[in-house]
């Protein structure tokens, strides 16, 4: 009979344990309630004093020294840049909100090649943050505020996956990048205003394309 209680004993403690000390809470900056000893950062509660991975190890090695978000992600050239998948929208997940803390939105190519975005390896389509305007006849470029069409198309690495519109190469490359992604009504990336230039106010709702978040 003791031994019976005793059994049921720990296991009552055992389903009411706290939450292991390395769980990843999602929080916001009004309302972060994170453990004892972490702080709100780009929406996730992180251990006070976490330093960013060590860029000299192996890129996955210095990354799981830090963990999730991106937990689904490619490296994309050799800077440190990741592809993080997940679908983004400017009401729920925005688009910066993918990358993980101390990583941003891609404003440029400065930390990954040309070569690199257009490998066949790449899976999906990983949006920068740079804006573009593809309408005809003229070929995609930068995006200018107040001109037709502009944000109508972003700037990235890969080819998109979802649609049979494909991303595509321009002559007039915008930051760096040559590559780019049409968006609208009928393909996971949507255009659901116009002349909006940042990509989180845009949305993509096919978990197999993403974002290109940046290191610092």
């Amino acid at each position: 009979m003791r031994l019976a209680v005793l059994s049921l004993l720990c296991l009552f403690v055992a389903c009411f344990q706290e939450p292991p000390a390395d769980r990843m809470w999602r929080c916001t900056v009004d309302k972060p309630q994170c453990p004892e000893g972490q702080s709100c950062v780009n929406d996730w509660c992180l251990k006070d004093g976490t330093a960013m991975p060590d860029l000299s190890l192996p890129f996955d090695a210095a990354w799981d020294m830090v963990g999730a978000p991106c937990s689904d992600r490619i490296t994309i050239g050799t800077s440190g840049v990741l592809g993080c998948r997940g679908k983004f929208s400017p009401t729920t997940t925005k688009a910066s909100t993918l990358c993980p803390s101390g990583y941003k939105l891609c404003t440029d190519a400065g930390k990954v090649t040309d070569a690199a975005c257009s490998s066949s390896t790449i899976s999906g389509f990983f949006f920068a943050d740079v804006a573009g305007n593809w309408t005809g006849p003229q070929p995609p470029r930068c995006a200018v505020s107040g001109q037709a069409g502009a944000g109508n198309a972003f700037f990235g690495c890969g080819n998109i996956l979802g649609t049979s519109t494909p991303s595509m190469m321009t002559s007039t490359p915008c930051k760096g990048f040559s590559r780019l992604t049409y968006c609208n009504t009928t393909t996971p990336f949507y255009c659901e205003a116009t002349e909006q230039l940042s990509l989180d106010n845009r949305k993509m709702d096919d978990a197999r394309n993403g974002v290109l978040c940046c290191p610092p």
